[in-house]
């Protein structure tokens, strides 16, 4: 049984989430359970003593009948195994929480910004916080979402280090449970040769072509040593560019899911530069999981 946690917001911005909700109860596979969890953050049971509407009881009951009431107009309430409401701090840690007590495969959650003129592309504060520090695979999926986008090919964008190892198990798992096929994607990022502007232009072309070589037969060792071929039609997709504008690329042609894996910045590179996996989840038209690296694995220096 693969069992798929879904961050409930009752808000217009999880319609996304929803709609993606439904597709993996229909394609995810045989087994799998969705389970529709809502965070009542403290904030808002604050205002809730203020209208009259505790006990906590009473709020956690109201709560979950707002729940099912967005679930079935939504036509998807059926494809739910449990809707459950929780009393929390933040929505985030509470999330993270539950999602490592009930085993879950991963959490589902909707982005806030979509990606239409006049809306700047954003994740939202629990998006956000969760790919900051969530212990488990954590799926963005926009507001909207067109189900016509999830055609094709798991999208695994890797840069062959050790950090990338749990989102290539990741991938490949739901590849085979999907029945799709798992195109692997390593971006080459380009060269500086400014200090060696004295080489001949063939010479710099020889020296651009041995790194994207060395590069490549990087990325097929290391999807030969995680077994990623087995079970699969497996596509090794190397290409040089900068890595963002290449992927965003490849999730506009369609994808039920991009899959990478998470660093952990500090407080002062997250202040100085996005992660690629915060930036992709932030931008792509499709669901992108962001998987954290496995508890031992060193942090890549690419």
């Amino acid at each position: 049984m693969t069992r798929w946690l879904v961050g409930m917001d009752l808000r217009a911005t999880s319609a996304g989430a929803l709609r993606y909700s439904a597709w993996l109860h229909a394609h995810g596979g045989e087994g799998v359970e969705l389970q529709a969890l809502h965070v009542i953050e403290q904030l808002d049971q604050h205002y809730a003593i203020k209208l009259g509407l505790h006990p906590r009881g009473r709020l956690i009951s109201l709560t979950r009948e707002a729940t099912r009431d967005v679930l079935r107009q939504a036509g998807i309430e059926g494809c739910f195994e449990e809707v459950d409401v929780l009393p929390g701090g933040a929505a985030d840690e509470v999330l993270d929480e539950q999602l490592l007590a009930r085993g879950a495969a991963g959490l589902v959650v909707g982005r806030q910004g979509p990606l239409r003129e006049g809306f700047p592309p954003r994740l939202g504060r629990v998006a956000r916080h969760l790919l900051r520090h969530a212990g488990g695979p954590v799926i963005v999926v926009p507001p909207d979402l067109e189900e016509a986008k999830l055609e094709g090919p798991i999208v695994l964008a890797t840069d062959a280090g050790p950090s990338s190892v749990a989102a290539g198990r990741f991938a490949a798992e739901r590849a085979r449970e999907w029945q799709r096929p798992l195109r692997v994607v390593h971006v080459v990022s380009p060269m500086d040769t400014g200090g060696l502007s004295f080489l001949p232009r063939p010479a710099e072309e020889g020296a651009r072509q041995a790194r994207f070589q060395a590069q490549r037969a990087e990325v097929e060792r290391w999807a030969e040593e995680l077994g990623l071929a087995e079970g699969l039609e497996l596509e090794l997709d190397v290409r040089a560019g900068s890595a963002i504008d290449e992927l965003l690329a490849i999730s506009r042609l369609g994808s039920p899911l991009v899959v990478c894996g998470a660093r952990r910045l500090s407080w002062l590179e997250r202040h100085l530069k996005a992660s690629h996996a915060t930036t992709l989840s932030s931008h792509a038209p499709v669901p992108v999981a962001v998987v954290p690296p496995e508890a031992d694995a060193p942090e890549s220096n690419r």
